[in-house]
């Protein structure tokens, strides 16, 4: 069995809402309100507790089948607000997806359309329905 040792600077974070799979519609609440509070902290341990965070909120709501009504949002809108969330840049989702950065960011601004392999690539990372790209 692996050993978690607790590093001094996630410290305060671990103690408000500690890494462990979600399970109740309260601490899903908690974990996101965790999450918002940790928006423009830096250093790479809040990284990296907001990486976990985010996951673990990310897969409570698969589990649960949270639908988001997104009828009246463009994609480009929701792809925003998910890196918002995770205090990533369209650059660093370039980056992460193998895609041209300029080329994505012409996407997520309206001047170009969405390209297939994007599409895919996006959905598959954020775990979203591809046909919010092609209203």
């Amino acid at each position: 069995m692996a050993t978690v040792r607790s590093n001094s600077s996630q410290g305060p974070y671990l103690q408000s809402f500690p890494l462990r799979p979600i399970r109740t519609r309260s601490l899903h609440q908690r974990a996101k309100a965790v999450l918002r509070g940790l928006s423009g902290k830096r250093g790479s341990a809040v990284r990296d507790y907001k990486a976990v965070l985010a996951s673990l909120i990310a897969d409570y709501e698969r589990h649960a089948n949270f639908r988001f009504d997104t009828s009246k949002v463009t994609a480009a809108e929701v792809v925003l607000h998910l890196l918002d969330e995770r205090d990533m840049s369209v650059s660093g989702l370039a980056k992460s997806l193998e895609i041209s950065q300029s080329s994505l960011c012409d996407m997520v601004r309206g001047r170009r359309e969405w390209s297939k392999s994007a599409i895919i690539r996006i959905s598959g990372y954020f775990g979203l329905q591809p046909g919010l790209f092609l209203r």
